[in-house]
């Protein structure tokens, strides 16, 4: 880390609330943003199976059992992203990625987009905003 970084760091870490949960915003390259957390890799492990358990379910002929089973490992994550706060851009990166996903599958539920209703002001300013925290914290 060099002096400048290390000056910017040492800036938000002395300007950051001292509420708790508050994510840091660090210079790129510094250690919290390029390390990813076990939080983040639980996020984006969640994101992934998510996209995954439709084609999975149909392929393998998933029962309700089988199906509440990979749900429930799914929600477990889910529940932990709420419960802990983003301790790094990686952390908010992977939950704003595991957020965005959910909101799109329960908002437009159709593979069909001719299906889905067209999204409202708000709809669109949740997915913009989750878009923009991605992007910027890559």
């Amino acid at each position: 880390m060099t002096v400048s970084t290390r000056s910017a760091a040492l800036g938000a870490i002395l300007t950051a609330p001292l509420t708790g949960g508050a994510v840091m915003a660090l210079p790129p390259g510094s250690a919290a943003v390029t390390v990813p957390t076990d939080l983040a890799r639980a996020c984006e492990w969640a994101t992934a199976h998510w996209a995954g358990i439709s084609p999975r379910c149909r392929a393998e002929e998933w029962d309700d059992d089988k199906l509440d089973a990979e749900m429930d490992l799914y929600d477990a994550v889910w529940d932990r992203a709420l419960a802990e706060p983003s301790l790094s851009p990686a952390d908010l990166k992977a939950k704003a990625r595991l957020c965005l996903q959910d909101y799109l599958a329960h908002t437009f539920p159709f593979t069909d987009p001719a299906k889905n209703k067209a999204p409202d002001d708000l709809e669109r300013m949740v997915i913009t905003v989750l878009r923009e925290v991605i992007e910027l914290c890559a």
